[in-house]
């Protein structure tokens, strides 16, 4: 079984090229995704280099990863390093959370509930992750919030959900 330590170590090691192999694919997600207007407070959960930081130049964001090399690439100020299992936020504090391509890496969706705690009511939460890994199950583990939309975005399957009241 995969560990949340096997996960840091693996994005720790490709850290050094990750903008350059990825930018173009998450900036393509992120504009499928998110054709909304995002104000208010951000976290992005796995927030890796901080490309969707450098995609929205958003200054009230907050990115966290459990990859510390990751997170020391980043051009943002507020950096987290932490396990997205267990959010180090209080309850009901963002408006939007965004998770990219993470979900995959994980042994179990915990994150998501994770995520519907910290959001306020009424807070959207955008989660993709790969086709190839996209289990049906997953729309149960989903079914906390309410669904706005399901989309298909390169090579992932992405969400846009709701904390309803």
């Amino acid at each position: 079984m995969i560990t949340m330590k096997d996960i840091a170590n693996k994005y720790d090691k490709t850290a050094p090229f990750y903008n350059k192999r990825y930018r173009e694919i998450q900036e393509d997600k992120y504009k499928k995704m998110i054709d909304f207007p995002v104000k208010g407070k951000i976290l992005d959960i796995g927030c890796g280099t901080g490309l969707l930081y450098d995609f929205l130049k958003y200054e009230n964001y907050t990115g966290m990863d459990i990859s510390l090399e990751m997170l020391k690439k980043g051009g943002f100020a507020k950096k987290i390093l932490g396990d997205c299992e267990f959010l180090p936020f209080k309850s009901c504090v963002f408006d939007f959370v965004f998770s990219f391509t993470v979900l995959q890496n994980l042994p179990s969706y915990k994150m998501i509930s994770e995520a519907y705690r910290v959001l306020k009511n009424g807070g959207i939460f955008v989660l993709t992750t790969l086709k190839k890994t996209y289990k049906e199950d997953l729309i149960n583990a989903l079914r906390i919030f309410k669904m706005i939309d399901k989309k298909e975005c390169g090579e992932d399957i992405g969400f846009i959900l709701k904390k309803a009241f």
